[in-house]
């Protein structure tokens, strides 16, 4: 039981990206309240900041077989999430050019045994973003420089160029 509890409160999860159970987020404990507090003070300069990463990537990430993300409102940037053909090929790519990036999600939610009441339904689209998505670099303590250098690597990519 105490197994199943724990799951339920890291988003029905005991392992990244595999959802046993329907979960929430329920993870903070109290030291982790209290650094937040402290923490609460920086929060605007540290959006300011991101979104600065941001809005850099966003007017300088020139390759074509980059999907950049469609920008509605003034969003916090948590992830700065691209779409991208040939995800594996550009993360190896960017790995050996010094650039860690993540895949988020990287199954769509009715694959995941927490939903496995949907399993047999088709989301082509979620489907396909799901193969596609990958997260650049984005922090509050990344640097303008570091930042510009991701995105000489990006535009300097031709791993993904088709037939390539």
């Amino acid at each position: 039981m105490a197994f199943t509890i724990r799951a339920i409160g890291n988003y029905g999860s005991h392992k990244k990206y595999q959802h046993l159970y329907k979960g929430i987020n329920s993870r903070l404990d109290e030291i982790q309240a209290s650094m937040l507090r402290v923490k609460l003070k920086y929060l605007d300069n540290e959006i300011k900041h991101r979104r600065a990463i941001a809005e850099y990537y966003l007017k300088n990430i020139k390759n074509e077989n980059i999907v950049l993300p469609t920008i509605t409102t003034d969003g916090v940037w948590h992830l700065f999430v691209i779409r991208v053909d040939k995800r594996e090929s550009l993360q190896e790519y960017l790995l050996v050019n010094g650039v860690q990036t993540l895949m988020h999600y990287p199954l769509a939610p009715h694959k995941q045994e927490a939903y496995i009441e949907w399993d047999n339904k088709n989301y082509p689209i979620s489907e396909q973003i799901h193969d596609e998505v990958l997260s650049l670099p984005i922090s509050s303590v990344q640097s303008l420089k570091d930042t510009k250098k991701i995105v000489e690597i990006l535009n300097g990519n031709v791993v993904l160029a088709a037939g390539k």
